[in-house]
């Protein structure tokens, strides 16, 4: 088998598909294409839970809470909705970026010609000076101003230009569930214990009991009690869910505020903590492979030769634990056709 030829023919496709990666052009905000998938469940959950809100639920209110009711859910709903806007359509991009206007792809980052996207304030693919705090989200693909994470539910990155607003529809939205699952428990508590709570529209008085109507006052549409009590579990179950998941997440960015920490530095900083430290139990073992030269195999460097025409020499030194059995995989990029596996055990 020509296992040499095969890499090489391996490493000359892997190069050319590189080369022929074509430029990528920044996203500007959250309605920049590709839209994603949980942009749409947001849209659509929040216009459900509305919809079910003002259009079932609060008109089986007793008539003295319907207007209070009306008018700080329908707040709720405004300034979520006004918030949630601004933190998708805010560009949060730097500003030297912004300046640009997008007016060309970005180039692909070429790991052989620099180590980092951004080094020295100076970002190879936006190539525009940033601030401390700036990174480059792949996603956007584009410098976001003070960073804080790219939020999928949103389509866009979370960063100081807008930040404030991502809060404010985290807490709106938060108040605004607490507020649907209240009407909905005590709906359902008054439909089992006394029904004739919910039922005092006007309406209700030339119907039958088994009768509900929804939309009221403006379009009642009659139907029957186990639709509205499908609805109803529908809803509840929908809005503790999405109370508990954006709850969490309020919970979360309050406790990143009060340490005066950005979600990219938190998930940074955990990720050393979790870096397995050296054991103060742990050996180093040594391997010294000599292999004789392949016919139809590149040559080795200098630096790995010992001389002309000798076989090339690596040392391998390996880390165990006392008692834990290592296998290895040791694979030479200078001469693919050798693959080397050595099971050791320190005892």
């Amino acid at each position: 088998m020509d296992l040499c030829g095969r890499s090489q023919r391996g490493a000359l496709r892997e190069a050319s598909r590189k080369q022929a990666s074509p430029r990528r052009w920044s996203r500007v905000n959250g309605w920049s294409w590709p839209l994603h998938t949980f942009q749409a469940v947001a849209w659509t959950t929040l216009f459900v839970l509305a919809f079910a809100n003002f259009g079932i639920f609060v008109p089986l209110l007793p008539p003295n809470w319907n207007l209070v009711i009306y008018g700080v859910t329908g707040g709720l709903f405004c300034f979520h909705f006004v918030v949630h806007l601004l933190a998708i359509s805010i560009d949060p991009a730097e500003t030297n970026v912004r300046l640009k206007n997008y007016s060309e792809p970005v180039p692909t980052f070429d790991p052989s010609k620099h180590t980092h996207v951004i080094e020295n304030q100076y970002c190879h693919l936006c190539e525009v000076t940033v601030n401390k705090k700036a990174k480059h989200c792949r996603a956007c693909n584009k410098c976001v101003s003070d960073f804080d994470h790219h939020c999928k539910w949103l389509n866009n990155c979370v960063g100081g230009r807008n930040y404030r607003c991502f809060l404010c529809s985290l807490v709106s939205a938060s108040a605004s569930l607490l507020f649907l699952i209240t009407i909905l428990l005590y709906v359902f508590i008054q439909f089992f214990v006394s029904p004739e709570e919910v039922r005092t529209h006007p309406l209700y008085e030339d119907v039958s009991k088994d009768t509900w109507l929804l939309f009221l006052p403006l379009f009642p549409v009659k139907t029957k009690t186990l639709v509205v009590l499908g609805i109803g579990v529908f809803v509840l179950l929908l809005s503790a869910l999405s109370l508990l998941l954006l709850g969490h997440l309020l919970i979360f960015h309050l406790f990143l505020m009060f340490k005066k920490l950005s979600t990219y530095e938190y998930v940074t900083q955990n990720r050393c903590q979790k870096t397995p430290k050296v054991p103060a139990g742990r050996k180093e073992l040594s391997f010294k492979i000599s292999m004789p030269q392949v016919a139809g195999c590149p040559s080795a460097s200098p630096s790995v030769l010992s001389g002309p025409g000798a076989a090339p020499s690596v040392t391998l030194q390996l880390g165990l634990l006392k008692h834990s059995p290592l296998l290895l995989c040791w694979h030479n990029p200078l001469i693919p056709c050798v693959c080397v596996c050595v099971c050791a055990r320190v005892v």
